[in-house]
């Protein structure tokens, strides 16, 4: 069967224009893309470096590399600043500096044809980040190798495979010492998504891998002998939580009867009741924010909570009110005061920071006073705010302010001038330069 002309087709010719808005909004999309990163690197160039002379000041502002060998060096809090311009965490911020450090420096060749719209931006980050532990000459030779291969018609997924050859051969020694770090660095991730189901993430010996691999399809296997109907890869999931769930016999783990799980360890949990449904009647549908030894568990509906544990081994959290304004006439900070700043504010209150409030510093808003005796009540939940290292530094340098001029609304001013409230995990850009 022929196939008709495109003008014959009805709707053809609006087909065409459309197609034709979609390449040109792509280019667009990649100029812009070219675009922040000049912009990245005209901060990274004037972005004053601090002098020595302050270095050893415990918040000065420090001199750190911009990027691997051979991209500069750099002041610290820039990356604060970029972060904030794009809405987006400092870890973010940190490696896009890095990565248009590296292209510029490094990948002198590939920068050009990123330039050039030959290369995409995101394609010249993930082999820039690739390269990030060869030197600067071995850096320079892979850029020299791949760039005939750019604009060649080769499919990414390709030319990335053939920039790892590059990388082995441009330093033999660093891929055995990776290689070995790896074995060497194996691990296991649980993050836990608040939805009854949690992310596992390892890094294992491969032979170990392709046994449970073997494992998993074997139990796979059985369960769709059993009649299971569910995809493979439900299977498999359900497989692995076969592994993770032995059976226990009656009497182990100081069970009366058998169980099917392990009993899991004791739980805080830490019930979310409003003020106005303090009716106990009512609790079936309110929600519990378990945290076990192995961590956060997130938020769970009550009726869920001995079927998520296993048991009923609870600790009850004494009542902390969110909106009392606790005070203490100290420097440390108590911990049912800091119990309550974490649950209150679950992030750092950093404009668009991502930073968990358990790992980070409570911040005295404005500056403790010391004295014999200090000030009373400049401890207090109106005048903290969970900030990471870093950027408490900054704040504690100058280089950024922050004023609480209501509990948990934080009115930010960057060096630049921008301005950001951020208030109940949420930060709004405010008008200003």
């Amino acid at each position: 069967m022929e196939t008709e002309p495109l003008d014959d087709w009805a709707g053809g010719i609006a087909a065409r224009s459309a197609r034709q808005r979609l390449a040109d909004a792509q280019i667009a999309v990649r100029r812009a893309e070219v675009e922040k990163i000049h912009a990245v690197l005209e901060m990274i160039d004037i972005w004053p470096i601090p002098e020595e002379l302050d270095i050893g000041h415990p918040v000065a502002e420090r001199h750190v590399p911009a990027g691997a060998a051979g991209a500069g060096e750099v002041g610290q809090f820039v990356t604060l600043e970029v972060a904030a311009a794009l809405g987006v965490s400092e870890p973010a911020a940190w490696m896009l500096v890095h990565g248009a450090a590296n292209l510029r420096s490094r990948h002198p060749l590939m920068w050009q044809q990123v330039q050039d719209l030959q290369v995409e931006v995101w394609q010249a980050r993930r082999i820039v980040t690739a390269c990030r532990e060869l030197s600067l000459e071995a850096a320079l030779e892979v850029d020299r190798k791949l760039s005939r291969h750019w604009g060649s018609g080769l499919g990414f997924g390709m030319i990335e495979k053939r920039a790892r050859g590059y990388i082995v051969t441009a330093d033999k020694a660093l891929a055995l010492r990776k290689a070995k770090a790896a074995h060497d660095e194996r691990y296991v991730s649980i993050r836990h998504n608040g939805d009854s189901t949690s992310m596992v993430i390892a890094r294992i010996a491969t032979a170990a891998a392709l046994h449970l691999e073997d494992s998993l399809g074997r139990l796979a296997d059985h369960l769709i002998a059993e009649g299971a109907q569910e995809a493979l890869p439900f299977l498999r999931a359900k497989a692995l939580e076969m592994i993770a769930t032995p059976y226990l016999p009656e009497g182990a783990g100081g069970l009366s009867t058998a169980s099917p799980a392990p009993v899991l360890p004791l739980a805080d949990v830490m019930v979310h009741i409003s003020a106005e449904d303090l009716d106990p009647t009512t609790w079936a549908g309110s929600l519990a924010q378990v945290a076990t030894r192995g961590g956060d568990v997130g938020p769970v509906l009550l009726p869920q909570l001995a079927d998520l544990l296993g048991h009923f081994r609870i600790r009850v959290v004494p009542v902390i009110d969110l909106n009392q304004d606790l005070t203490f006439d100290g420097y440390q900070i108590p911990t049912r005061m800091r119990m309550q700043m974490q649950l209150r504010e679950d992030t750092s209150v950093f404009p668009y920071s991502s930073r968990r409030s358990w790992g980070c510093d409570l911040d005295h808003t404005e500056p403790f006073r010391p004295g014999s005796p200090a000030p009373p009540g400049q401890t207090r939940t109106s005048n903290l705010g969970p900030l990471s290292r870093s950027e408490h530094r900054a704040k504690t340098n100058g280089a950024w302010t922050v004023e609480q001029p209501a509990q948990g609304l934080y009115l930010w001013t960057s060096p630049t001038g921008m301005r950001f409230a951020v208030v109940n995990g949420h930060t709004h850009r405010l008008p200003g330069q």
